[in-house]
């Protein structure tokens, strides 16, 4: 897991490089059906990498991006548009539940594409069209740069498709590439500097049986896919809360003993109320780290590197510091042993989640 922690950079940096060329089927895919709007139906990792990406791609298409997990689509959803893109998301492409929610497409009648990290992937027997999304090979299931390499594929899409479709400038193009290019330069300095500060402050991020991760927007998405990696990783039970909405009851089974990560969205008005939240949080904890830049937030509790970008891309960068984080934690603990009911679970397979076995060794 940390050695794909390590080469994200380098996979960000070549996708970011060669993004008309990898996003161009999907662009072309989405002009040519004369598509007006996005609706991704992925889970897990898949869905917060779409997450992570939603507001950067919002904010530039100038259109809404639909996000829904797979089963609840096709148990639930009966206003399927003519004029929505349907893009199934699996980064083994051999989900199950994606698969069903594409096969209900097809049925349906609906044009689908599944967005996959693996070329010979099951999803490809069913969707029109089925793009790699150029994560590379990653053989451990606590997936971490295909996350990242996901988020990153997708406001390349959207960065092109704006381009294209005359709703940026050049200029403006441009200067969101140099931006996205210099999350690759931070997110090594935040697992260098998350590495370090962990080793410091160890004994906070190992005595806690419970984390709570809080933030807003585009950092809420991080922020889940955070919790995401430490509970399925560490077995520590971590939960992800928009900043606010924390204060609105799910505060009060917290205690001295929990730990508290928030992230900021570089400056902006929302990041105000989030350093207040971390502020206040330590009259019930000690155990409060911020991932910011901000000084109000002293060295020995802050996340922080040399720089910043605009909130939409930030995660690129501050994801890193979660998944390793994730990553020391388990380590340290040794808890990446489940209980042996959840291996009775595992093994009795009633309820199978991917279609291929052994999948991450083949």
């Amino acid at each position: 897991m940390q050695d794909y922690i390590f080469e994200t950079p380098d996979v960000l940096n070549d996708i970011i490089e060669h993004s008309y060329e990898y996003t161009k089927q999907l662009i072309d895919g989405y002009e040519q059906r004369q598509m007006k709007k996005l609706y991704f139906i992925a889970s897990g990792s898949s869905y917060n990498g779409c997450l992570i990406a939603k507001y950067f791609m919002e904010n530039l298409l100038q259109t809404s991006v639909c996000l829904n997990t797979p089963f609840s689509f096709v148990h639930y959803e009966r206003l399927l548009e003519h004029d929505c893109m349907y893009i199934g998301v699996s980064q083994s492409g051999c989900s199950t539940n994606t698969l069903n929610a594409l096969t209900f497409l097809k049925d349906s009648k609906r044009t689908c594409l599944c967005l996959s990290a693996r070329k010979d992937c099951d999803a490809a027997k069913i969707a029109d069209l089925t793009i790699d999304w150029k994560a590379g090979e990653e053989k451990v299931g606590f997936v971490t740069k295909g996350v990242l390499s996901l988020s990153c594929f997708l406001m390349c899409f959207a960065l092109e498709l704006a381009l294209k479709q005359e709703k940026i400038t050049f200029n403006e193009y441009d200067a969101i590439k140099k931006e996205m290019k210099k999350t690759q330069i931070l997110h090594k300095e935040m697992v260098d500097h998350t590495i370090c500060l962990f080793k410091k402050q160890k004994a906070d991020f190992i005595s806690s049986s419970r984390v709570f991760l809080l933030s807003a927007g585009p950092g809420y998405g991080t922020a889940k896919e955070g919790a995401l990696k430490i509970t399925e990783t560490s077995c520590i039970n971590a939960f992800a809360y928009e900043a606010e909405e924390f204060l609105h009851g799910p505060l009060y089974p917290s205690n001295e003993n929990d730990l508290f990560i928030l992230l900021d969205n570089e400056g902006s008005l929302c990041s105000e109320r989030i350093l207040d939240i971390a502020e206040a949080l330590k009259d019930i904890s000690q155990k409060v780290y911020v991932i910011t830049n901000d000084h109000r937030i002293d060295e020995n509790h802050r996340f922080s590197v040399s720089g910043q970008t605009n909130e939409y891309i930030a995660p690129l960068y501050k994801l890193g510091c979660l998944q390793m984080l994730s990553y020391l934690m388990t380590m340290e603990t040794n808890r990446f042993e489940p209980a042996d009911c959840i291996k009775r679970f595992k093994k009795a397979n009633k309820v199978s989640t991917k279609s291929r076995k052994n999948l991450y060794s083949d």
